[in-house]
């Protein structure tokens, strides 16, 4: 492994590291990364950018990843784009899961929704969650047991939106 160290001016703003015949996880290795910013994309055109406070792998293990202190954007699809915020995320790079934890907050130009914990499946495109949650939106709210989110067949811009367990709706005429 091979480090350079210089003075600021002159990095560019945006660099790409890339190490090579290095197997972070593995065989005791651990790794801890501050004020980072963590990026993905698949096949599917989910992708998303996501800054954090701390990155760190779990139980110094590959292919989970952790961080805390979650903001940043996630692109369901190209037209459908959402802010989160979260105290804790995980990132399994095999299974390609996003889990958001210890408080979360997703936030579009319609809605909020906010709770505990919620899961982003970028290969199935779906985003779930087992804990009760609060979806806001401009005429009213909807509070539930839990929440699986999909793409609509009829149109791919949309997202439905499924709650049950205990579900709650105030709307405002």
């Amino acid at each position: 492994m091979i480090f350079f160290v210089s003075t600021n001016s002159e990095f560019e703003t945006n660099s790409l590291v890339e190490t090579k015949d290095f197997n972070i996880g593995s065989e005791g290795d651990i790794f801890l990364v501050d004020n980072a910013k963590l990026s993905g994309s698949n096949k599917l055109g989910n992708n998303f950018n996501i800054k954090a406070k701390k990155i760190n792998q779990i139980d110094n293990k590959f292919p989970i990843i952790s961080g805390s202190k979650i903001s940043g954007d996630i692109n369901i699809s190209s037209q459908i784009h959402i802010q989160i915020k979260a105290k804790t995320a995980d990132l399994n790079t095999k299974s390609n899961v996003l889990k958001l934890y210890g408080g979360f907050q997703i936030v579009n130009e319609k809605y909020k929704i906010f709770g505990k914990e919620i899961f982003f499946n970028f290969k199935d495109s779906t985003i779930v969650s087992n804990q009760p949650l609060t979806f806001l939106f401009s005429r009213g709210k909807i509070h539930g047991g839990n929440i699986k989110i999909i793409k609509s067949e009829n149109n791919g811009n949309d997202l439905l939106f499924l709650m049950k367990d205990g579900v709650e709706i105030k709307y405002l005429l």
